[in-house]
C-alpha cells in the first residue's frame, strides 16, 4: 500500500514559539509517580526487568498509538486479530489477558472479559512505556502473569510548556482519508503544577494493495469496506507538591472511540453457501472509557508511603447488522449489544528503609469489578468481583554493585454477584434472570532476581538472574459466558500458573548505543483452554467449555539495540 503524509505541528516553551516538537518532547518529565519498578537501594536507579519506550522514540517512529509501538520492544509483538478486530499484544507468547496494562500505576481493562484494545489508546499524551517481562514488581498487584505494561504520562518541569501538531493522511488516489490532531500543555509552579493533554484520529480507510483481488461478494477492489476508525481523548492532571518529597494529584482521563470492522475477504467458504467463515458487518458506535483517580505520596522520614484511588467507567456498545451477498440489512439477532462495567479501586503502598542496604516495600491492592450487559434489550446481568492482595518485595545491597531481591504476594478473589440472563434449569424454556454458582479462587505468588552491575558505578550496565512463580484469576467471562448456548460455565476455574526462568544482560555497549539480550524460560500449567463435553444442555449432543487443562512452554533468546547512526 502507498501512503504519503502531510504534517505541522508548532510548540511553545516558556514563552518561545518554536516549529516542530522536538523541544517539547525532550522537556517533558516523567510522571514519577506512576511508576511502578523493582528499585535498588544505594541509587534512584530502577533493576532491568524489561523493556522501555521514551516519548523521544515514540515521536521519532511515528507511533501514534500504544498497540503499534509496542511492536518496536524485542520480545513483545501486536497485531489485529479476532472477531473484533482489536489490536491485540503478546509478551513473550503471553497475551492481553495475561500481562496487565497498568496507566500510571491504575488498572485499565475490561472489567468482564479482561480484554483490552490498545488500538484506541493514543501515545501523545505519555512520557514513556515501560514493559516487564516475567519478573515484575509484585508491587504492581495481581494477575500479572507474564509481565506488565505501565503507561507513564507527562508532568511538566517549566513554567510553561506545551505543544500542538495535527496532520493529514492521503490515501492513493490523493484523497484525504485520515486526521490526527493534538495538544500538550502544561506548567509548573513553587507548590503546585497542571498537565492538560488532548489528542484526535481518525481514518475514513484504508486502501488494499494494487495486486488484490476480490475472493468474493463480501470485498471489493480499492477501499477496505467497513474500516473507518475514529478515536479521541482527553486527560487532565492537577498535582499539588508542598515540598521536595511530597505530592498528591487528581486526575482524569476520558476516551471516546468508534469502529467498524471490516469483513472477511478470504477464500474460505462463507456460511450460508456452506459451511465456513461467517459474514459479519459489525460496528461499534461507543468504546468510551472514563477513569478518575487520585495518586499521593507522604515522605516520613527515611520511609515513604504512597495511594492510588481510582474509579473506571467502561461503556461500549456493539451493533451487528444482517449481511448477505454484499448487501447491509438491518440489525441483527441478539442487537445492539451494551456493556456497562465499572472498577473501584484502592492501593496502598509503603517504602520502609530498614537501613542503608536494605530496602522493604509492601503493598495492599483492594478492587471491585462489576459487569453489565444487555443485548436486544434484555434484562441486564449483573456480576461482581472482588480481589484482595497484600505483597512484600525486598531489595538487599550486599555492596554498591550487587543486589538481590525477593519477594512474595498473596491475592483473593470473591465472587459477589451472579446474575446472569438465558435460559436455565428453573425455567428451560422461558429465559429470564437467574443466579449462576459463584466460585472463589486465590493465589500466591512468589519471586528471587540477583543483580549484578559491570564497571564503576555500573558503566559497562547490568547482568541479571532471575525467577519467578506468578498467577492469573480466570475473567468473567471463562468462568459465566455461556456463547450464546454454546458453552457450559465454569464457575470453579482456578487460576493459571507460570514459572520464569531468566538470565539477561542491559546497558551500554558503545556510545549513544543500548544492549538488550536475555535467555528465558516459561512454563505455564493450568492454563485455560475451551475444550468439547459431553452433554445436552446445548442444541447438540456436547457443548464447549473452559477448563485447567493445558501446560504449554515459552523460551527464547531476546537481543535488542537501539542508538544513533549519525549526530
Amino acid at each position: 500500500m502507498r501512503r504519503t503524509a502531510v504534517a505541522a505541528a508548532v510548540a511553545a516553551h516558556a514563552g518561545m514559539l518554536v516549529v516542530g516538537t522536538v523541544h517539547a518532547q525532550q522537556a517533558a518529565e516523567v510522571f514519577t509517580l506512576g511508576e511502578i519498578q523493582v528499585q535498588a537501594v544505594t541509587s534512584d536507579a530502577a533493576l532491568p526487568t524489561g523493556s522501555v519506550l521514551t516519548q523521544e522514540q515514540l515521536r521519532a517512529q511515528n507511533q501514534e498509538t500504544v498497540g503499534n509501538a509496542l511492536n518496536l520492544l524485542p520480545g513483545v509483538h501486536a497485531a489485529y486479530a479476532g472477531a473484533r478486530g482489536e489490536q491485540l499484544f503478546y509478551v513473550r507468547g503471553f497475551d492481553r489477558l495475561q500481562v496487565p496494562v497498568y496507566i500510571d500505576g491504575i488498572p485499565t481493562y475490561v472489567p468482564y472479559d479482561g480484554r483490552i484494545d490498545l488500538g484506541h489508546f493514543t501515545t501523545y499524551d505519555l512520557s514513556r512505556i515501560e514493559v516487564a517481562k516475567g519478573f515484575s514488581s509484585l508491587i504492581y498487584g495481581p494477575n500479572a502473569l507474564g509481565g506488565a505494561i505501565n503507561l507513564i504520562t507527562r508532568r511538566p518541569s517549566k513554567p510553561f510548556e506545551g505543544e500542538v501538531g495535527g496532520g493529514i493522511g492521503l490515501a492513493d488516489d490523493g484523497d484525504a482519508n485520515s486526521y490526527r490532531a493534538y495538544a500538550n500543555l502544561g506548567g509548573r509552579q513553587q507548590q503546585w503544577w497542571y498537565q492538560v493533554g488532548a489528542s484526535y484520529l481518525k481514518q475514513d480507510s484504508f486502501d488494499l494493495p494494487d495486486d488484490f483481488r476480490p475472493n468474493n461478494v463480501q470485498q471489493g477492489t480499492g477501499k477496505r469496506e467497513n474500516s473507518r476508525r475514529q478515536d479521541q481523548k482527553l486527560s487532565v492532571k492537577l498535582g499539588l507538591t508542598p515540598n521536595a518529597s511530597d505530592e498528591y494529584v487528581l486526575g482524569i482521563v476520558r476516551q471516546e472511540g468508534e469502529k467498524g470492522q471490516p469483513t472477511y475477504a478470504g477464500t474460505l467458504p462463507l456460511i450460508g453457501a456452506g459451511s465456513g467463515m461467517r459474514a459479519r458487518w459489525w460496528q461499534w458506535p461507543q468504546w468510551d472509557k472514563t477513569s478518575y483517580y487520585f495518586t499521593g505520596q507522604k515522605s516520613l522520614g527515611a520511609h515513604t508511603v504512597r495511594a492510588r484511588i481510582y474509579y473506571d467507567k467502561f461503556e461500549n456498545t456493539l451493533v451487528g447488522y444482517d449481511y448477505r451477498n454484499g448487501v447491509v440489512g438491518e440489525v441483527g439477532r441478539g442487537f445492539p449489544s451494551y456493556y456497562d462495567d465499572d472498577s473501584t479501586g484502592l492501593s496502598l503502598e509503603g517504602d520502609l528503609r530498614l537501613n542503608a542496604r536494605n530496602l522493604l516495600r509492601v503493598a495492599y491492592h483492594f478492587k471491585d469489578d462489576v459487569h453489565r450487559s444487555s443485548d436486544a434489550g434484555t434484562p441486564w446481568t449483573h456480576f461482581k468481583d472482588r480481589t484482595q492482595s497484600v505483597a512484600a518485595e525486598n531489595t538487599f545491597a550486599f555492596n554498591d554493585a550487587l543486589s538481590l531481591v525477593a519477594g512474595v504476594s498473596y491475592s483473593q478473589r470473591k465472587s459477589l454477584s451472579t446474575r446472569n440472563y438465558g435460559e436455565h434449569a428453573g425455567s428451560p424454556n422461558a429465559p429470564g434472570l437467574y443466579d449462576e454458582p459463584r466460585g472463589d479462587d486465590d493465589a500466591v505468588n512468589y519471586q528471587l532476581g540477583l543483580f549484578q552491575s559491570l564497571g564503576p558505578e555500573g558503566a559497562w550496565g547490568q547482568l541479571h538472574a532471575s525467577f519467578a512463580n506468578r498467577t492469573r484469576f480466570a475473567t468473567m467471562m471463562e468462568r459465566y459466558s455461556t456463547r450464546f448456548g454454546r458453552v457450559i460455565p465454569s464457575p470453579d476455574l482456578k487460576s493459571e500458573q507460570a514459572r520464569h526462568y531468566e538470565v539477561g544482560y542491559q546497558g551500554e555497549f558503545a556510545q549513544d548505543w543500548v544492549l538488550d539480550a536475555a535467555v528465558f524460560r516459561s512454563e505455564v500449567r493450568d492454563s485455560i483452554q475451551t475444550v468439547e463435553v459431553p452433554s445436552t444442555q446445548c442444541s447438540s449432543t456436547s457443548c464447549e467449555q473452559p477448563q485447567n487443562i493445558a501446560r504449554a512452554r515459552h523460551e527464547g533468546i531476546e537481543l535488542g539495540g537501539q542508538g544513533r547512526l549519525a549526530a
